[in-house]
């Protein structure tokens, strides 16, 4: 009887393993097929670039003009480097640093070691950090065009293509109060207009509903089919007056997965439903791309993500909501 019981626990096996075999030979991985190539040829193209918990914006004209907005946190910056060289990317004709925080400025080091730049804009507010230090003693080094933001300033690109600096005011009119925990470098971001013939995407560093406040009562043109949402899709920026008067009809948020900030927040993702507005998340959709021909755009995403996924906000941690709420002011700390 034990013989029996050996000899078919020994069939039995052989028969899965011969099953197994057959099932592997058979079997065909589903490849996910890459999405489809868009025409940039005589387009303006703008690039989300996946960063992680941090954001860089790459602008490429139809002349080759390039315009790289921040370059994300000091471990981005072989990543920001990578996907420049991906997109072509000979040179840099302006680089912007909306403001000194370390997830917005800390990979810029790396794209100055390994590309030309003609000219960098920064906002203008001293800060003490090491990483910024460091930055500015880089561009000084490699003799690069230093520009504070000013608002009222615009860049013209090529083929009719302009880049318009609405914040900061300049002359040193900063924000000077903020909501307790706030950030006056986050405030004064710099913020800048995207546009091409009826075409147009505003980018907004890491703004604040101070910095909004301060916009709408400005009387610049914010309206924009695209924006690029403040501070990550914080609970603390894009105010329902604000995406009223820009009026998108598509946004983009970068954050990372895993980031203990809360971003972006449940109470800004509602707010954009509720304006039925199209989004995409560098968190979920990794790099995130638009073309357009001054007419109308198109959007390509990396990766495809669920909807309810995409209306899900992240939540604080605990460590990080103790943290806040023990500070109640903001001098040279960076928050991301």
């Amino acid at each position: 009887m034990g013989k029996f019981k050996a000899l078919f626990a020994i069939l039995l096996s052989a028969v899965i393993i011969a099953g197994a075999f057959y099932w592997l030979r058979r079997y065909k991985p589903e490849i996910p097929e890459p999405p489809p190539e868009f025409n940039t040829q005589g387009r303006l193209q703008v690039y989300a670039l996946d960063v992680g918990q941090g954001e860089s914006m790459l602008i490429v004209t139809p002349g080759g003009k390039t315009v790289l907005i921040d370059a994300g946190n000091p471990q981005s910056g072989d990543t920001v480097v990578a996907a420049l060289r991906k997109h072509k990317v000979s040179g840099i004709d302006l680089a912007v640093a909306t403001h000194p925080h370390a997830d917005h400025i800390g990979g810029m080091r790396s794209v100055i070691e390994s590309f030309s730049i003609r000219n960098f804009l920064d906002s203008g507010r001293d800060f003490s950090s090491a990483e910024y230090e460091r930055l500015l003693k880089a561009i000084k080094s490699k003799r690069i065009s230093f520009i504070n933001a000013k608002s009222g300033m615009t860049f013209d690109l090529d083929s009719g293509i302009k880049l318009e600096a609405f914040f900061p005011k300049g002359d040193n009119q900063w924000i000077t109060r903020i909501r307790s925990g706030g950030s006056l470098e986050n405030a004064n971001s710099v913020v800048l207009r995207l546009t091409y013939g009826s075409f147009s995407m505003l980018f907004t560093g890491d703004a604040e509903f101070e910095t909004e406040a301060a916009m709408l009562k400005s009387g610049f043109p914010i309206n924009a089919q695209v924006i690029k949402i403040g501070h990550h899709g914080s609970r603390y920026a894009t105010s329902g007056k604000f995406l009223d008067a820009v009026g998108p009809q598509m946004a983009i948020i970068s954050c990372g997965m895993d980031n203990r900030y809360g971003h972006p927040s449940q109470s800004t993702l509602d707010r954009l439903k509720k304006s039925n507005i199209q989004i995409y998340r560098t968190d979920l959709n990794r790099e995130i791309s638009i073309f357009s021909d001054g007419r109308n755009y198109q959007v390509r995403q990396e990766r495809g993500a669920e909807t309810a996924a995409m209306w899900l906000g992240r939540i604080e941690s605990v460590e990080f909501s103790t943290a806040m709420a023990k500070k109640s002011t903001r001098t040279a700390v960076e928050v991301d």
